[in-house]
């Protein structure tokens, strides 16, 4: 009798239990896919932090200033020239998802390069417009043009990219002929950034945006120089280190000890790092 009072009863005491995980699943999958969509729909304001310049940089530099035309837009620039650089280079500078790139032309004078160009992203500073990797893209192809166009022989043109702009320099380097490549805090492709700092996420499917710089340095013969921070908690050095076996041409890598991805500009090497690389390439 006891053997049957189980067997009858079995049924009716797993049923709610088999609901409760039923209805747990559904909510988890539902949350889940909540998740998903809010990356998705979200990611620019994830990846890009257009503002303003520095109204005293631009003031200084009123007279740098420049305007490059594209087939849709108009970008804002600066051509800063340092009369005392030892090499030719021209630098097409792009700047971190969040910087003022007049930050970087006020250091023109500590870098041996002829000339140090900067130019605002879609959406930052005066630039009109929304940013995007196509529209980064592009308009690194209009930077590039534009030097050209004022004379700059190719085999001048040093293209340098920190952060998120390594990724458009990367893409010029694999793209068109340039004399080398600085990278600064680079990354492999900015999907597996994202992955890393989203394991459990399919963000690699979500990302419309995966700047995949390993793509480029495949295609590129072009010398590079690549600074990683030991302690990047953004763009971790790991990716830069995917980043250097990926590249095609002569390469270096150093990771500078006790920086960060907002601050390697402060070690002692850096500049002494990309003026010597500058003068081999020369």
């Amino acid at each position: 009798m006891t053997d049957c009072g189980v067997g009858y009863f079995y049924p009716f005491t797993m049923r709610p239990v088999l609901t409760t995980l039923m209805t747990a699943l559904l909510f988890a999958v539902g949350g889940f896919v909540l998740i998903c969509a809010l990356l998705y729909f979200s990611q620019e304001s994830s990846i890009f932090f257009p503002r303003p310049n520095d109204a005293q940089l631009r003031e200084r530099y009123a007279a740098q200033r420049i305007e490059i035309e594209t087939a849709d837009a108009k970008l804002e620039g600066w051509w800063v020239e340092n009369a005392q650089a030892t090499t030719p280079a021209v630098i097409l500078y792009f700047g971190g998802n969040a910087e003022d790139v007049l930050y970087t032309a006020s250091t023109a004078q500590q870098i041996d390069a002829r000339a140090v160009v900067v130019v605002n992203y879609r959406g930052y500073g005066g630039t009109p417009g929304k940013p995007g990797q196509k529209s980064l893209y592009d308009d690194g192809l209009a930077i590039y043009d534009y030097a050209l166009e004022r004379g700059v022989p190719a085999e001048h043109v040093v293209v340098m990219g920190r952060s998120l702009g390594s990724g458009v320099a990367s893409m010029l380097a694999g793209a068109r002929p340039v004399r080398a490549a600085i990278l600064i805090t680079p990354y492999d492709s900015l999907a597996a950034v994202a992955a890393t700092h989203y394991p459990f996420l399919p963000v690699r499917l979500l990302l419309r945006h995966p700047f995949p710089s390993s793509d480029w340095a495949a295609r590129t013969r072009t010398p590079a120089l690549i600074l990683a921070a030991e302690h990047d908690n953004v763009v971790p050095a790991t990716h830069a280190q995917k980043l250097f076996q990926a590249w095609a041409g002569p390469k270096q890598i150093h990771v500078l000890a006790q920086t960060g991805h907002n601050d390697i500009e402060t070690h002692a090497d850096y500049y002494r790092l990309v003026n010597e690389f500058l003068a081999t390439v020369r």
